[in-house]
């Protein structure tokens, strides 16, 4: 039986350009306010009491501020981009009231895209029918048809030309963000790339597919790096699969959440240290003995622009164990120099990713103009960095921490 449910655009991230204005016309009645009012809880007799309202500087019931900013979700989830919407986040400034049965224009224009995160940033605004403003504010949208469809069978790696040793990369962290964009810039640069992940077997497979349709050679492995069996594990696998890896990037992370320190637990610290430290022990404990025997190799670990100067505030956890894993990787380099294995850090600044696509906009536009370059780091300045660390350019550099902050921390 088919629905007759209003059908929602389909548009995908590359069908929408920055500039691009999409609109449409409501009025509310009486009912609509009323019904809303239910749903809510909100009985305010300014909205839902004719009686009560008439005697009001207004003269007649007002929309619910709530209920017109419904006007943006359904623009982001009916037209900018639809089918295909997850809306992230929205801030508000309202105007002046919106009487009921008053006709009103929603109107939602492009302003930002980010290739990173397939974001899209939003100017919204509701103006009246005399096209004054009566609501403003920026909305924030994830595109999600950057997934792709998982490659159909495993990615057997492709034979070398005799005489020659194929590099291999294992990238913790990899399915998505800086550790897929660090996975592709390897492959480009001739590593053939073990693609690590925990829980996202279809992103880990799409960066995958990509790397393998653009002529790379690359193989996605699970494991929770927080299990020094697992990883011991998945070592195993990738040396049957692609060769005995020499290089080693860790960027694998958790969630984080901005909590003062007055609120945290034991429990929130403990949870970053096993991804920050345990998880990066983990790993270079298991491949360091490979790398040794193969007569050298190069550990990468990402670290923050948080353990360089004053770390922003609310993130205690995180700082903390950023700035042990620093210590970690100084003590890596200075023991594993003599078995010919390097261990570098970089040390991005505020970057967009699927971590940070939930902060509001103007934090980046603050950013960015508080940063010599006069802008933010992208993913593709973090890989290129980590890929030079990882290569015989740099061969004669351990214990270095790279700071990719555009001109913020100077050392």
């Amino acid at each position: 039986m088919s629905s007759s449910r209003p059908q929602a655009a389909e548009l995908g991230f590359d069908d929408i350009e920055i500039g691009q204005v999409f609109e449409l016309e409501r009025s509310f009645s009486a009912e609509d306010v009323q019904a809303f009012a239910a749903v809510s809880g909100d009985h305010s007799p300014l909205h839902v009491d004719a009686e009560y309202a008439s005697g009001t500087e207004f003269g007649r019931c007002v929309v619910h501020g709530i209920l017109l900013s419904s006007l943006f979700s359904q623009l982001v989830g009916m037209r900018v981009p639809g089918k295909h919407a997850l809306y992230l986040g929205q801030d508000l400034t309202f105007r002046r009231p919106v009487l009921v049965g008053e006709s009103i224009r929603a109107i939602a224009k492009v302003t930002a895209k980010s290739e990173a995160t397939s974001t899209l940033v939003l100017n919204t605004e509701i103006r009246s029918a005399d096209d004054k403003v009566v609501v403003m504010g920026t909305a924030k949208v994830k595109v999600r048809d950057q997934v792709r469809e998982p490659a159909a069978a495993p990615v057997v790696a492709a034979p070398v030309e005799p005489g020659q040793v194929r590099r291999v990369a294992l990238v913790t962290g990899a399915s998505r963000g800086m550790g897929a964009e660090i996975a592709r810039t390897l492959a480009r640069r001739g590593y053939a790339v073990a693609v690590n992940y925990f829980s996202s077997a279809d992103r880990a497979e799409a960066v995958v597919s990509e790397i393998v349709q653009a002529g790379g050679v690359a193989a996605a492995f699970q494991a929770d790096v927080r299990d020094a069996a697992a990883v011991q594990a998945m070592t195993a696998q990738v040396v049957e699969q692609l060769g005995t890896p020499t290089v080693l990037v860790n960027s694998a992370v958790g969630e984080f959440a901005n909590r003062p320190i007055t609120e945290l637990r034991w429990a929130d610290f403990e949870a970053h240290l096993d991804y920050q430290l345990k998880a990066v022990l983990n790993t270079c404990q298991s491949l360091q003995p490979l790398m040794k025997a193969a007569g050298g190799g190069a550990i990468v670990n990402l670290l923050s622009q948080v353990v360089g100067g004053a770390p922003a505030t609310g993130l205690a956890d995180y700082v903390s164990a950023k700035t042990a894993l620093l210590g970690l990787s100084k003590a890596m380099a200075a023991e594993w120099a003599d078995d010919g294995v390097r261990v570098n850090m970089v040390s991005p600044g505020l970057t967009r990713t699927e971590m940070t696509q939930h902060y509001h906009e103007r934090i980046f536009k603050m950013e960015a103009a508080r940063t010599p370059l006069k802008r933010i780091a992208t993913t593709a300045d973090v890989a290129n960095s980590v890929a030079y660390l990882a290569g015989d350019d740099s061969a004669f550099m351990t214990g270095v921490n790279v700071f990719v902050t555009g001109g913020q921390t100077m050392i």
